[in-house]
């Protein structure tokens, strides 16, 4: 081959659309996209393209855990304790919780990415994003009285990505439509629930329901298809379902030695079949069980 011919040979990679295509193949962990764009203007301006930021989390669909927010539930002191190693850590210090003086903020937990929290005296709920650190802050519904001195009163706020389009891979979800659920119990006697969508900016009818024996802390809850599930300290499941906007009791399987010593050692769980299911840790043995169906259509706690 003579060397005219050579110099007129396509260089690598000229085809516009070649790079992005193999970019977009790179591990989905933090540290990737920032090393891609060292290399030279052109892999930059691929990567620094929010299309195909967009493309690159589709493609990968979950994210990787960067870690995780250590602390009491219903507390203002939570810590992000990262898990991955260097380079891709994410420093502590990076995912601060929001407080200051004269804000005391009550982080309640996360999914889809994003983090809620709860500030009793200004009667807000604050959706926030650790990765952008923005912060959309909702007005308690109308009718909900709140009263810090009142210590018997547990609060539980959940937030949900709505979007519905197909192929939608959760972690950006702060940008579109969200719902949240506010869940709070008093006396240990009455439940009350409310649904709030973005879509709208409006929250729903206060909902409640009584029962004698709501024993003490809510604990973070589990989406279960669109119903969400909170395990009580005795071992029964609330139960909020999304659609009808009701609440709802399970009670706790007949065969299980759970009562209300047992917090911290059972744990409601979304199993693989996308179903609720339940786990405790009875001295070194974990028991497990599932909501079922059985032969008559009546649904029960089935151990595993």
């Amino acid at each position: 081959m003579s060397m005219s011919r050579l110099r007129s040979s396509a260089p690598p990679l000229e085809d516009e659309y070649l790079l992005p295509e193999i970019l977009l193949r790179l591990p989905p962990q933090p540290s990737s996209l920032p090393r891609a764009s060292l290399v030279c203007r052109r892999w930059l301006s691929v990567v620094s393209d929010p299309d195909f930021g967009k493309r690159f989390h589709k493609h990968h669909q979950k994210p990787p855990l960067l870690g995780f927010f250590r602390g009491y539930s219903v507390s203002t002191e939570h810590h992000f304790t990262p898990v991955l190693d260097s380079p891709d850590c994410i420093p502590a210090a990076r995912f601060s919780v929001p407080n200051n003086n004269d804000e005391h903020w009550n982080f309640l937990g996360c999914r889809h990415g994003l983090a809620i929290l709860l500030n009793m005296w200004l009667r807000e709920v604050m959706v926030w994003d650790p990765i952008t650190g923005l912060q959309h802050r909702v007005a308690s519904p109308r009718g909900l009285m709140f009263d810090p001195d009142i210590h018997w009163v547990y609060w539980q706020a959940e937030v949900i990505c709505a979007d519905a389009q197909q192929g939608h891979a959760h972690g950006n979800c702060f940008s579109g439509p969200l719902k949240l659920v506010l869940i709070w119990v008093i006396g240990f006697t009455k439940a009350f629930a409310c649904l709030y969508e973005s879509a709208s900016g409006l929250w729903g009818d206060i909902v409640s329901m009584e029962s004698t024996d709501f024993m003490v802390c809510i604990r973070p809850g589990i989406l279960v298809g669109n119903t969400l599930f909170w395990m009580l300290s005795g071992g029964k499941v609330i139960v909020f379902d999304l659609q009808t906007q009701l609440l709802d009791m399970i009670e706790k399987p007949v065969d299980s030695h759970i009562n209300t010593d047992s917090y911290g050692l059972v744990q409601p769980l979304r199993t693989h079949d996308n179903r609720l299911g339940l786990a405790y840790l009875s001295d070194l043995t974990i028991q497990l069980w599932e909501r079922k169906s059985n032969c008559n259509g009546v649904v029960t706690w089935v151990s595993l």
